[in-house]
């Protein structure tokens, strides 16, 4: 259905569409896991079923732990769970937004009339168009450029206000009963000159809805303040002057490349917002967590008994059997003698 494009009065000056337009930590003796994600990853300070013996010190002093992975290297799944659902859920958001945003930047497609050659409506009840080819001339030249059909329509005051509250009324009537399609544009004008000389006009557009995508609301805001502006100036210009002139104004920007807002910020907050989830994700939910750095030294346990004696030179505790060299200073440590078992295991110590 059509809808206004804006319009005004003398007295009360213009108003616009109205919006009318229609133009988205580790821990012990429990699981650890990297970036908080869940993980089948698990250490202990007791045995457990799959897991293995490591060695570290700390404070100059041995302690054991059990793990079911080596202790030693981060964890990657959770990078690796990054990655696949970045490939496959945001990567492809993403881009989808950036390729809103970039065709939101589009020349609007001429309209295709149904009528090659529209008769161009100049209805004159009132006398007052002075030119009428020179009005023609800029309203066939608007519609070889945008495909949409202007027609000019004056009445006189009493026409309109005999039956309707406003003016904007009786040009949809008049648009409705006289158009069967939704490619035109309606202008209507209508004046009454009153006793003390004072001439009480007003005007108002009526668009159908198929031109909404070139006859925006921005631009039919703007056409309307400049020929409410132009109608004001009556010294200078006539009414069909007025609306033939603001015809021939807008003329080029009709076509021009220009951005759909709701498309350009909707494409804008959704590459925001994903962008801002896909940092905290891998700044966050899936970064690797840190090895401890008693964890870097550590080495395989699989001794079932353990003996340990102080570092002659700093006195630092350390695990005989397991080095030959001080875990803590770096010294030289004296030679031991013990019993292995079959598996390999001290199981005596010899003095």
């Amino acid at each position: 259905m059509p809808h206004s494009s804006g319009g005004g009065s003398h007295s009360g000056g213009s108003h616009s569409s109205g919006g009318s337009h229609h133009s988205s930590s580790r821990r012990s003796g429990g699981s650890s896991s990297g970036g908080g994600l869940p993980s089948n990853r698990r250490t202990s300070s007791q045995p457990f079923k799959g897991s293995r013996r490591y060695l570290y010190y700390r404070d100059n002093k041995p302690y054991f732990i059990y793990s079911n992975y080596d202790i030693r290297k981060r964890d990657p799944m959770p990078l690796i769970s990054g990655l696949i659902i970045f490939f496959l859920f945001f990567l492809p958001i993403l881009i989808g937004s950036v390729i809103a945003m970039c065709f939101s930047f589009q020349p609007p497609k001429r309209l295709t009339y149904y009528h090659k050659c529209p008769e161009l409506v100049v209805e004159d009840n009132i006398g007052v168009i002075k030119d009428e080819d020179r009005l023609k001339e800029s309203m066939e030249s608007f519609f070889d450029t945008t495909g949409i059909v202007p027609a000019v329509v004056t009445i006189s005051n009493e026409t309109w206000q005999e039956n309707y509250t406003n003016l904007e009324a009786y040009a949809y009537d008049l648009y409705v009963n006289r158009f069967r399609d939704e490619y035109h544009w309606l202008i209507v004008y209508s004046e009454a000159e009153k006793d003390n000389g004072f001439n009480d006009w007003y005007w108002e557009g009526m668009q159908g809805n198929n031109t909404d995508p070139i006859l925006t609301e921005d631009i039919a805001d703007r056409f309307t303040e400049s020929l409410h502006t132009r109608l004001l100036q009556r010294d200078k210009y006539d009414v069909d002057t007025a609306i033939a002139v603001t015809f021939d104004e807008y003329n080029p920007q009709m076509m021009k490349v220009r951005m759909n807002k709701v498309m350009f910020f909707s494409g804008l907050f959704v590459f925001v917002l994903f962008a801002l989830i896909t940092w905290y994700s891998f700044a966050v939910a899936y970064k690797p967590e840190k090895v401890p750095e008693e964890y870097k030294n550590a080495k395989l346990c699989e001794l079932t008994a353990v003996y340990q004696e102080p570092c002659n030179f700093c006195g630092g505790i350390y695990i005989i059997g397991m080095h030959t060299t001080c875990p803590h200073c770096g010294g030289a440590l004296p030679a031991h003698h013990y019993i292995k078992d079959a598996q390999g295991n001290v199981v005596e110590l010899l003095s």
